[in-house]
């Protein structure tokens, strides 16, 4: 019943600050560029923070905290652990969500195990080519490898790269 009034209330905020309006569509953009990640999307139940390249303040901090237990066992400190990366490709389609990552050389046997698979992927304005995020086998220690992305029978390579796509510095970044 207060839709209208709220968005008028919106509207006489945004132009007092300048500001523009922006879809949800160009935030997902926006997030993904910069290796944001949205929680359920490019993480899962499994997810622990060294997964997503956030381990050292973990390993600084001196104090118990809750859940700290949880983060030391040998399962979390397993290096294989699926780790979200950046994928850059060529050309002007994005990778496919949910597309597997395989081994560019595949197995002896011909079957290609997954290594884990695209969680987000967009074309990027900006930078003017496609960027995915991905959850990769020991990914943050794979920078510069290529792999396969597997979807429906086709294949495209990919280069494993950083999260974040656009302003690694941050310099663009300021509120």
């Amino acid at each position: 019943a207060q839709g209208l009034a709220l968005a008028a209330e919106l509207e006489t905020a945004r132009t007092g600050l300048d500001g523009r309006w922006i879809g949800l569509e160009a935030v997902m953009i926006l997030r993904a560029e910069k290796g944001f990640i949205l929680v359920g999307k490019d993480t899962d139940g499994i997810t622990m923070p060294q997964d997503l390249g956030w381990g050292r303040p973990r390993e600084k901090r001196q104090d118990a905290y809750f859940g700290d237990r949880a983060l030391f066992t040998p399962e979390a400190q397993r290096s294989d652990r699926r780790q979200l990366v950046g994928l850059s490709v060529e050309g002007a389609t994005p990778l496919p969500t949910g597309a597997h990552i395989v081994a560019a050389d595949g197995a002896a046997d011909g079957a290609r195990r997954s290594q884990g698979f695209v969680t987000s992927s967009y074309v990027s304005p900006v930078l003017g080519r496609p960027i995915a995020l991905a959850m990769i086998e020991g990914g943050l220690g794979r920078m510069g490898e290529t792999v396969q992305v597997f979807h429906l029978g086709k294949m495209r390579a990919a280069t494993i790269a950083a999260a974040c796509a656009f302003d690694p510095e941050g310099e663009r970044l300021n509120a």
